[in-house]
């Protein structure tokens, strides 16, 4: 909360902000403390190194994306959600949502990133993953050589390799229920878009000053 009044311009100390919490009996929503990683079925296929190596920094646009896929249980619904980061700005810039996990979901995200940013080709950029077998299959092998990313994949069972896509679903599990209360299980299909808008040009980032992904991607683009 401080943090998005320090944005807003204005200046106050976070212990004041946690007192007038205190006093006015309000909490934050805290997410739980737990790995957020889903055990996938491994593949005997392509096994690429960890050219990442958790660091999670990178000074321009389009240089390193990172990509997971995720369980959400709806109403007794079990969807599939496919999504990818670009580390420099934090910005979710593809996603695609399904009832199975296939090659067509992790496909169509990368596709639709590329659309976002207005790339015909990634042109060396890394796309770090985990090793599930989506990602280790000769289609996203051959998907690589046609669009020109690298693969980098996280070492086996070790969620902290890709911790920035761990993370936003992490925040997607927590935050989606609360902000968009769903009756039907098709419902989820029509607001996740309206969930990544929010995570995109609502939601500070501490590690961006708290400004969100899409203005700190304008403000750097003003500076330059």
């Amino acid at each position: 909360m401080s943090g998005e009044l320090k944005a807003a311009g204005h200046v106050i100390n976070h212990k004041r902000v946690r007192r007038l919490m205190g006093e006015m009996n309000l909490k934050s929503k805290i997410r739980a403390v737990k790995s957020t990683h889903v055990k996938k079925e491994q593949s005997a296929g392509y096994v690429y190194p960890n050219l990442l190596n958790q660091d999670f920094n990178a000074e321009l646009a389009n240089r390193k994306w990172v990509t997971d896929l995720s369980e959400l249980t709806v109403k007794e619904v079990k969807f599939f959600i496919s999504a990818i980061i670009d580390i420099h700005n934090r910005e979710v810039i593809g996603f695609a949502i399904s009832t199975h996990p296939n090659a067509d979901l992790v496909d169509g995200t990368v596709r639709q990133a590329m659309k976002a940013r207005g790339l015909t080709d990634l042109k060396q950029a890394v796309l770090h993953s985990d090793q599930g077998s989506v990602y280790s299959s000769m289609r996203h092998h051959r998907l690589a050589e046609e669009l020109s990313f690298i693969p980098s994949m996280s070492r086996k069972a070790n969620c902290w390799d890709n911790a920035v896509i761990e993370s936003f679903f992490s925040h997607l599990k927590t935050e989606f229920p609360h902000l968009f209360p769903v009756d039907s299980a098709g419902q989820v299909i029509e607001d996740l878009p309206k969930f990544i808008a929010y995570f995109n040009e609502e939601r500070g980032q501490k590690r961006l000053g708290y400004l969100t992904p899409a203005a700190y991607l304008k403000v750097e683009k003003i500076a330059s």
